[in-house]
């Protein structure tokens, strides 16, 4: 069964919305959140600032957007390319370094790790990368129960332990500062035996 056809203006609201947010994710990610006003993004897809302001209510707004879905995006490819390289102790690992490949790309680094915390605040920015990368690494530390290299009632406080290094070590080499990451990839691998 076909879905019934959606009215001109639905369809014209979803087109306006996916328009903004495709070039506020290009914008914050080139120029930063600070450089940026509502009129210059949306004037870059022909848009007006009232549209951007109808649709996400600011230049904030947009920007939560563009985070939580530049967010899922980072996780979901995580989980796909983690899970075809290690199902094992050594997915945390694996996990680690390709964490810090894709977060590193520019755009995301920008957007994800440098404006994130800024434009968000700490806490809610915190918070919303603990919730999405949980799923991934306490999987992932379920392994390391399963082998008895930590306890059950450990897996949460290694994932939240391994994803703060983790972006820190990754901002550093971002840096220029490759200690912490190498440090940081010496000490899984001596933790879980490889």
């Amino acid at each position: 069964m076909t879905e019934p056809p959606k009215p001109r203006r639905r369809q014209w609201s979803e087109g306006t919305r996916s328009t903004l947010l495709e070039a506020g994710a290009r914008a914050f990610a080139e120029q930063g959140f600070d450089q940026l006003t509502e009129d210059g993004i949306a004037r870059t897809v022909g848009l007006t600032r009232g549209a951007l302001q109808y649709q996400f209510g600011d230049k904030r707004g947009l920007f939560t957007e563009v985070f939580a879905r530049m967010l899922g995006d980072l996780v979901v490819l995580l989980s796909d390319q983690t899970m075809e390289k290690a199902h094992s102790v050594a997915e945390v690992g694996a996990g680690m370094e390709l964490f810090f490949t894709l977060s590193t790309e520019p755009e995301r680094r920008r957007v994800l790790l440098v404006d994130g915390p800024a434009v968000l605040g700490w806490d809610p920015w915190r918070i919303a990368l603990r919730t999405a990368f949980a799923p991934l690494l306490h999987h992932a530390f379920g392994h390391w129960a399963q082998a008895g290299l930590i306890g059950e009632d450990e897996i949460a406080g290694h994932a939240e332990l391994i994803l703060g290094a983790s972006v820190h070590a990754a901002l550093a080499d971002d840096a220029g500062d490759p200690a912490p990451r190498r440090a940081l990839e010496a000490m899984l691998r001596r933790l879980s035996g490889g």
